[in-house]
Formats: structure tokens, C-alpha cells, sequence
């Protein structure tokens, strides 16, 4: 049987007996009501998306998002100018303490003039996003409860929250809106610090015309109130322009209703950004008004008044488009500008000048702010305690995105290094740049970082001269270690009623192959935290294992250790979780090019039949090739592997069995007809490597436009089942062929209908019994049905299937195993409670009738679970389902065990 990870079918079985009209015993759970947690162990957890500011009392506040409790939450921390932690070492949790079961994100923040902060982010407390801000002292105290403070949870949405402070210890923040229906609308709201909302609950509007506002930037008017800035399609959808509105204190719109255009010139304006300068702002934006995007900038004053050109003064019209601009007050009425630049063959990052009277002083398409090799992008723009400025950016001229600086004077000359300066010589990675400026001038520079493989929150400081006052590879700010991601399990017997898991695993911050062996009564038999089988700083995907037949598994898996290229390897796990290969793990073919999506089945004599897709091919196509490795960990196909199939175009979606005799049987998606004219065709390999069918591979299916999808099964007397999901009809319809040991076609060319009901049937996936179940729309949400067919290639069924479930919302990702007295067992994953996938299971009979309750069996979770697996040991009257397990917002692998008896 094979199992498909992701959205996939299957289900129930072929029988040709009768079952029994008693009602037999539902299933007894094993390992505790709510299953064993077979690994969720804490790892290198992510923090990302940081925000810096600098506090009045000479140190640094960081907030950022952070993963460590499975759900996303916010924290913070205070730092003093040396780099040291002023708060707790791992940081203050800011939202989530009390109620977070679900994701907060997107954090910005201000200062709040008395060495604390005040935080805005979008908050998942309710499902929806809303908008809450919390305040924390200078001590680390927050101030606001445990779960932060309202700023409006009104109906539908709301996101991209920004804040400014109002000069008084408070804050104003604004954010787009759905709650109008009609579009995104621009709200607001000012909140004092006390924690006391001034406006109108959940926000004053600011502009809810009809139409699409959104994204809108925030700075402070001088006088309590702010400046607020937007991108608004009132107009059109396809013509957006720049609108602003001054709003008071006390929440008044100070400004005409629904906002004062800043340029409406034709096509789109997006994307603006905000600094306040001398008697009002300045704004710049991304302007496509000549069918290239260029980027505009205005300046207006308290009134509204547009003081520069009409509709904006060009900061750049260069080719190719400029984007991503940042600004900063030049101190002289006018502004310093940044910018993402396209006009050479790699991105570079561009600056300009423009004067408080809007002339243009450092040419008309600005200057290089570092000339470099690579890709740059990304930047940030502060303004230091004198007139210079910093420009951060990212720079990709080792291969992947470091950090860098420049220092640039008034008159836009640079003061550091030609090409700028490095952050940390150790970085992967170093993305999401946010920058602050010390009361003493230095400059501060935080970042995420992969270099450990998930990203952890570093930082560096820089001296007036350029130089790095933190240690040269940056300052960890936090790392903090919590709930990873566990995923992508696969499951074998291996004797005595035990189960071997094989799973991916977050821990070491890259994703790596963990292995772990459950006895009968629930115990972890490897360890607590399971065995790494090749652990490495590298990702490793996609495992799958089959059994060495004496206790252990031998496991495969991609493995990215070579940076140019992912390769197949593979290891052997003995009984006792020990590996058995010398050299930490084998790789199966030597070749130098991408290798992927293995499958892997069981040889009969304690070694292994491993297909993948190899794309060594000149041309760069997905080539299947394989592999046998003996118990010992020789490959016995040579150093290189066999080929198995390199017709024209990619050969894809491999499903692999073993043939009974010691060698395989697979089917796959074809290409060599073009890309919008896949075929399905099928292949018999023996032990030696031989190809026994077709040398070029037997055709299953060559019907007009898409077949996909395959599954394959072979039945007791060695019939060998394909089934695909096939477009040949107008829509997607499941069809099926059957193929006897010889490799003959036994039914029709082209294969049999096995489901042409409306709309779509997909995913098909097939038992040993000659079972068929798939994925099904027909009624305009997803079910599970199946159908038998007989040896002859007739429907047992009906035309239509049976359904095995059929409910409101959806029901994916079907599983079968075969059970006793030709019945069969399925689970699939169900969201028919419309707030959380759950795992049910049914008995079918051999006649297809289910017998546990109608619609199935909940399998009981803690918070909810998803990609169950099923393995029946029939035997032991005992069968297991392994799932994906979210309670707390993670992804754990838990598993339960049944009996029957």
C-alpha cells in the first residue's frame, strides 16, 4: 500500500464475502484516551520579524515574534549599550499569557518616554485578526494585563497595525479595516498610558469610502495628533492613489473628509511611507504612471497642502523599476530617500536628496549608495546623531542575503568603506534589518538569522568609524528554545506488536531524519527524544523506511548536506536503535545532481529496493532511478545507480511496491508527450535490477490531456492494480487498469471509468483487495468515496462509488489497511466541526457497509490533528494511527493503538 503525504486518497478495500450483521466491538484505545505523544520534543524554535527603538534612558528595546510556545506570540526585551539583557534572559512574553492558543504577529513599536515601550500587533485571540498593544516599564513589567489591550476587535478583520507616540506617554495607531464590507477602510485610535482607548471603540474611521484603503503609515503631527498616510483604489482597483488625513488628539479629522489626495496621477501609486518633518511630512511612494514603476515623493504641510510639484516630484524613473522605499528628514525642510534600484542586471540600492523646496540634489535618478556584485535589497535609512545617515541593507554577494552597511553625509558622500561594511562575519541568512540610533550617536542594527538553521534574533553595534563594537560575528539578542515542527511521518511493523515511526524534526533548528520504536503498551523504546539518524546542519526531508526483517528499519530520506544539490541517503536502524552503517549514512548514487522524492520497500533478504527522481540528465529532466543496498550497506545496483526510466520530459509521482519475489513494481506520471499531456506508466524491476516489462516502460494510460496520480496494488495471485486520476473526460475522473504478472494490459486501453460523477474525483489510492477510494466534489465540498472492482475490471459498487464519508466542509487525506474476515479499517482527517481538523476511523465489511457509528469514529486528540497513517497488526487483534498533532499550536507526531479484540 502506499501512503501520500499532503492532500491524498485512499480508502477502504475489495471484499468478496459477507460480513456479519452483529455489531462488531468499536475500537479500545491503548495508549490513553487522548494518544501517546511519540515525539514533541523542544528545540531550536524560531524568532523572527524584530523591531528596535532606542529609550530615554540610554538602552535598547527589541520586540519580536517568537515560537517557542507552538503558537507565534510577541516578546521583548530591553538591552543596555554594551549588548547585555536587562530583562528576564529569554524575554517578556507581551501577548498571549493568559488565552494564546492562536498566532500573534506583526509587532511595531515606540518608545514611551520613560525607558518602557508600548507594542501594536495583529491578535488571533478571537480566530480573526484584531488589533492590541500592550505597555512595559523600564523594569519589564507589562502594564496593560496579561494578554495585552483591545484596540478593536471589531467584526471581520484587522491588520498592519503602526503607532506613533502622541507626546504625552500614550500612543496614536492606525490599521486597515474590513469591517465595512465594502473594502479595506483606514481606522484609528488613540490609547493614553494608562491603557484608557480616547476614541471611538475599535477606532475612528479615517477614510471608509467603497473601495480598497490599506496599508496605511502613521507619523506625528508636532502636536498630539498624526499624519496618516495611505494606498486608496476609490477611484479603481486598477488606479490607486495616495491619500493622507491629519487627525487631532482628541480625533478629530482635521483635513477634508475621507482624506486629501497626495497624488492622483494615472495608474497605480502604492506602497507609501512617512516621515514627519518641519511644519508637516514627507511621503514617497512607488508610482507606475509611467507604465514602469518609479517612485514619487510630496511634501505637505499641517493644512494638507501639497508644497512640492503636483502629484509628486520624481526621486527616480530609471528602466526596470525602483521599489522599496525608505526616508528620513535631512534636518533641513526636504528629506533623505532609499531605495530598492532594478536598472542593472543585479537589484542595488539607490539614494537621493530633495531639498524642503522639492529640487533634486543628487541627480536626477540619485546615486549608488554601495556598489557590489550581487543582488541588493531591503534597505532600512536612519538618520545619526549628527547629519549623516546609515543605510542597512541586504546583500547577496556571498550567495546568500548578509547584512551591510554605508555610512552617507549631507551631500550623499559615503564616510565607511566602497561596497560598505559587513554586520557578522557568521551569518546565514540575515534578513528583516531594523536599526536604532543610541542618545550617544552609535548605531544599533538587529536582524533574524538562519545560521543555526532556524532564525534566532541577532544584533551588532556600529562605531562612528564604521568599526563593530559587538563581537564580530554579532550579538545573540535571543534564541530562546521552545516547540518545533515534528511532521512528515511514515510507520512499519517490525515484530512483537511494536511499530517503528520515522519522522522530520525541527530540533536542531534544520529539518533531520528521527527514528523511534513503540512497544504494544505505549513505551518509547529508543529514547525519549527519539534517534537522529544522520544528524547534520542541514535539511533533511521526506523520509521513508522499510523493515530489515530482523527488528529494525532501513530509512531513506533527501538530505541538502551538499548546498549545490539534494541527494538520496539512506541508514540502517537495528532492533536495539542502533545504526548500523559505518560513516553516519550511505548515499545510493553518486552523480552531483538533484535527487529527490525516494520510495522504499523491502527486498525480502534484509536489504532494500529504493526509486527516486534523478535529474543528472543533460537537460535537467526528473529521470527515475534505483537502487538495491544490502543488509550490510553495499549498493548492489553499482555506484551510480540503474536507470529506470529517461524517456523525453520529467517522469514524476512514483509509487513503489514490493513484488513478493525480492524485487518492485512501480507506476508513475509520464511526460514525454509534452507537459499538458501526462501519461501513466508502470515498470517490474527484480532483484538484480533488471527491467522485466517494456523497456522504455509499459504504457497504462495513454489518453488525451492530464492522467496523474497513481497509485499501484498487487493482489494475492500477483495482479498488479494501477489507478490515476485522468482529465481525459473534460474533468477529473478516477479510471484504473489492470496488469498481469507478465506485464499484459487485462482491461480496456486506456483503462476503465471507475468514477465519472460530476465535477471532481481525485487522488485515487487502492488496497491489496482491489479497493479504490478517492477524494470526491461532487457535491461541492471534498468527501471520501471508493469502489471495487472486480478481477474482470467490473464496478462492484456501482458507477457512482460509495460514499465513506459525506459531510458538510471537508474530509481529505483517506488511509486503508486491511483487516480481518476481508473487512477493512480507514481513517482520514475531517473539519466537519469547521473550527479544527480531527482524525476519524470506519470498519467497512466486505460488502462496503460501514459498522462503527455513521460517518466514522473520532480518534479523541488533545487540540486536534491532521495526515493520519494506519498500520493493521491483525495478529495482535491491534491496529495504530500515527498523526500530526497541533495541540498548543505546534506540530507533534502522537499516535494511538487500538484493539479489537
Amino acid at each position: 500500500m502506499k501512503l501520500q503525504i499532503g492532500i491524498l486518497s485512499l480508502v477502504f478495500l475489495v471484499s468478496f464475502g459477507v460480513g456479519s450483521d452483529a455489531d462488531p466491538p468499536l475500537p479500545r484505545p491503548l495508549w490513553g484516551e487522548t494518544g501517546l505523544a511519540i515525539n514533541n520534543t523542544p528545540g531550536n524554535t524560531p524568532q523572527t520579524n524584530p523591531k528596535l527603538s532606542a529609550t530615554v534612558d540610554g538602552a535598547l528595546a527589541l520586540v519580536w515574534e517568537d515560537g517557542r510556545n507552538g503558537y507565534t506570540n510577541i516578546y521583548a526585551q530591553k538591552f543596555d549599550s554594551a549588548g547585555s539583557r536587562l530583562w528576564a534572559d529569554a524575554g517578556v512574553q507581551v501577548s498571549g499569557g493568559k488565552s494564546g492558543l492562536d498566532n500573534q504577529n506583526n509587532p511595531s513599536l515606540i518608545e514611551d518616554g520613560a525607558g518602557g515601550l508600548i507594542v501594536v500587533w495583529q491578535g488571533y485571540y478571537k480566530g480573526g485578526a484584531d488589533i492590541y498593544a500592550q505597555r512595559v516599564d523600564k523594569s519589564g513589567q507589562l502594564l496593560w494585563g496579561t494578554d495585552g489591550l483591545i484596540i478593536s476587535d471589531a467584526a471581520a478583520g484587522q491588520f498592519a497595525p503602526e503607532l506613533v507616540s502622541d507626546g504625552a506617554g500614550g500612543a496614536l495607531i492606525t490599521w486597515y479595516d474590513n469591517r465595512g464590507g465594502a473594502g479595506e477602510d483606514i481606522y484609528a485610535q488613540r490609547v493614553d498610558k494608562s491603557g484608557q482607548l480616547l476614541w471611538e471603540k475599535n477606532g475612528s474611521p479615517i477614510c471608509d469610502l467603497p473601495g480598497t484603503q490599506w496599508y496605511p503609515k502613521i507619523s506625528s503631527d508636532g502636536g498630539g495628533g498624526a499624519i496618516i498616510v495611505w494606498s486608496d483604489g476609490r477611484a479603481s482597483s486598477s488606479d490607486n492613489n495616495i491619500y493622507a488625513q491629519r487627525v487631532d488628539g482628541g480625533g478629530k479629522l482635521l483635513w477634508e473628509k475621507d482624506g486629501s489626495a497626495v497624488s492622483a496621477a494615472a495608474q497605480n501609486q502604492e506602497k507609501p511611507v512617512i516621515t514627519a518633518t518641519e511644519g508637516g511630512a514627507v511621503i514617497a511612494w512607488q508610482d507606475s504612471r509611467s507604465g514602469n514603476v518609479d517612485l514619487y515623493a510630496q511634501k505637505i504641510d499641517l493644512s494638507g497642502k501639497p508644497l512640492w510639484a503636483a502629484d509628486g516630484v520624481a526621486l527616480a524613473t530609471a528602466r526596470y523599476g525602483q521599489e522599496d522605499p525608505r526616508l528620513s528628514p535631512n534636518g533641513r525642510g526636504g528629506a533623505i530617500f532609499v531605495w530598492t534600484d532594478n536598472r542593472a542586471d543585479e537589484s542595488g540600492i539607490y539614494m537621493q536628496s530633495v531639498s524642503a523646496d522639492g529640487r533634486i540634489e543628487w541627480g536626477d535618478n540619485g546615486r549608488q549608495a554601495a556598489k557590489g556584485p550581487a543582488r541588493q535589497e531591503n534597505p532600512v535609512l536612519i538618520r545619526l546623531k549628527t547629519l549623516d545617515w546609515a543605510v542597512v541593507w541586504e546583500d547577496s554577494r556571498k550567495g546568500t542575503p548578509l547584512l551591510y552597511a554605508q555610512k552617507i553625509n549631507s551631500a550623499g558622500v559615503q564616510l565607511w568603506p566602497e561596497g560598505g561594511i559587513a554586520l557578522s562575519a557568521g551569518g546565514r541568512s540575515e534578513e528583516k534589518a531594523t536599526a536604532a540610533v543610541l542618545p550617544d550617536g552609535q548605531l544599533v542594527v538587529g536582524w533574524q538569522d538562519s545560521r543555526s538553521g532556524e532564525n534566532d534574533i541577532y544584533g551588532q553595534k556600529v562605531l562612528a568609524d564604521g568599526s563593530l563594537a559587538w563581537t564580530d560575528n554579532g550579538l545573540v539578542l535571543n534564541n530562546a528554545p521552545g516547540s518545533v515542527i515534528h511532521q512528515n511521518a511514515a510507520m512499519i511493523e517490525s515484530g512483537k506488536g511494536e511499530v517503528i515511526v520515522v519522522f522530520e524534526d525541527a530540533r536542531p533548528g534544520f529539518l533531520n531524519i528521527y527514528v523511534q520504536k513503540i512497544d504494544r503498551a505505549g513505551n518509547v523504546l529508543w529514547g525519549k527524544g527519539a534517534v537522529p539518524v544522520a544528524p547534520i546542519k542541514a535539511d533533511q526531508r521526506r523520509p521513508q523506511l522499510a523493515p530489515d526483517g530482523a527488528g529494525g528499519a532501513i530509512i531513506v530520506w533527501e538530505d541538502q548536506r551538499d548546498p549545490t544539490s539534494t541527494n538520496i541517503y539512506a541508514q540502517r536502524i537495528s532492533a536495539q536503535g542502533k545504526k548500523v552503517w559505518a560513516g553516519g549514512s550511505l548515499p545510493l548514487a553518486k552523480g552531483g545532481a538533484r535527487q529527490s522524492a525516494p520510495t522504499v520497500v523491502t527486498d525480502r533478504a534484509g536489504g532494500a529496493i529504493v526509486v527516486w527522481q534523478d535529474e543528472r540528465n543533460p537537460l535537467g529532466l526528473k529521470d527515475l532511478y534505483g537502487q538495491r543496498v544490502s543488509p550490510a550497506g553495499e549498493p548492489l545496483w553499482g555506484s551510480k545507480g540503474v536507470l529506470i526510466n529517461g524517456e523525453n520530459g520529467d517522469q514524476t509521482e512514483q509509487a513503489l511496491i514490493p513484488d513478493g519475489a525480492g524485487g518492485a513494481l512501480l507506476a508513475w506520471t509520464d511526460y514525454r508527450r509534452g507537459e499538458r499531456n501526462p501519461d501513466i506508466y508502470a515498470q517490474h524491476i527484480d532483484p538484480a535490477g533488471k527491467l522485466l516489462w517494456q523497456e522504455d516502460g509499459l504504457l497504462v494510460c495513454g489518453a488525451p490531456d492530464v492522467q496523474k496520480s497513481p497509485s499501484i496494488a498487487r493482489d494475492a495471485d500477483g495482479t498488479v492494480l494501477v489507478a490515476w486520476t485522468d482529465k481525459g473526460g473534460g474533468s477529473y475522473d478516477i479510471y484504473a487498469q489492470g496488469i498481469g504478472p507478465d506485464g499484459r494490459i487485462l482491461w480496456l486501453t486506456d483503462g476503465i471509468p471507475v468514477s465519472q460523477s460530476p465535477r471532481t474525483q481525485q487522488e485515487p489510492d487502492i488496497s491489496r483487495r482491489k479497493t479504490i477510494a478517492w477524494e470526491d466534489y461532487r457535491y461541492g465540498n471534498w468527501d471520501i468515496y471508493a469502489n471495487a472492482v472486480s478481477a474482470q475490471g467490473k464496478l462492484i459498487w456501482g458507477e457512482d462509488g460509495a460514499p465513506v464519508v459525506s459531510l458538510p466542509l471537508t474530509q481529505y487525506a483517506p488511509q486503508i489497511i486491511d483487516w480481518k474476515d476481508e473487512s477493512a479499517i480507514v481513517a482520514w482527517e475531517d473539519y466537519r466541526n469547521g473550527k479544527q481538523y480531527e482524525i476519524y476511523l470506519q470498519l467497512l465489511d466486505g460488502d462496503g457497509k460501514p459498522r462503527w457509528p455513521e460517518n466514522g469514529f473520532l480518534v479523541r486528540t488533545m487540540n486536534g490533528a491532521r495526515a493520519p497513517k494506519l498500520l493493521a497488526l491483525p495478529e495482535q487483534s491491534v491496529f495504530v494511527v500515527i498523526w500530526e498533532d497541533y495541540t498548543g499550536g505546534g506540530k507533534a507526531i502522537s499516535g494511538q493503538m487500538y484493539s479489537l479484540d
